[in-house]
């Protein structure tokens, strides 16, 4: 069964939703689990992931992309709320140095798990001229659910 990723902006904030075909523990794991968020995270230009996550309150929720075009991106969150498998909630200062918070909750539903993503504090601001940061978001958001189901379809064929 596929899936296909919504996305929309209201008040401010991105919500990024899918459903998956996969047990909420299976997805809680993907997304806690160092070895297995280092193959699915990341927007369509990434080519490679290093992690480090503390699962608890107050821990590292930390990740480094390497682009095709070789561009390095650190990212370093912590984690403000760790409820597995039912939420996280990450947060790291922005392009201008503002918080922005990612809450993400998976939920039970026939057949699998919904994820839904709520991405806050994104500044209002362009990129290379002309590129609102929050389509840059959101396109990094749909392409990493994507890899997500890819990994998930992966894994489970694998067992």
């Amino acid at each position: 069964m596929s899936h296909d990723v919504e996305t929309r902006i209201e008040d401010g904030k991105l919500h990024v939703s899918r459903v998956y075909d996969a047990p909420r523990e299976a997805v809680f794991d993907a997304w806690i689990a160092t070895h297995k968020l280092e193959q699915w995270w990341g927007c369509a230009q990434t080519t490679a992931v290093s992690a480090e996550i503390e699962c608890k309150v107050g821990g590292k929720f930390n990740q480094t992309m390497t682009l095709d075009n070789g561009h390095v991106m650190p990212g370093e969150a912590t984690f403000s709320e760790y409820d597995p498998p039912k939420r996280l909630v990450f947060g790291s200062p922005g392009p201008t140095g503002e918080p922005m918070t990612i809450s993400v909750d998976f939920t039970e539903v026939d057949g699998g798990t919904l994820v839904h993503l709520v991405h806050s504090g994104i500044p209002d601001m362009q990129v290379d001229g002309d590129i609102e940061m929050h389509d840059i978001i959101r396109g990094g958001w749909t392409a990493a659910f994507g890899k997500l189901a890819g990994f998930l379809e992966t894994t489970a064929s694998a067992s």
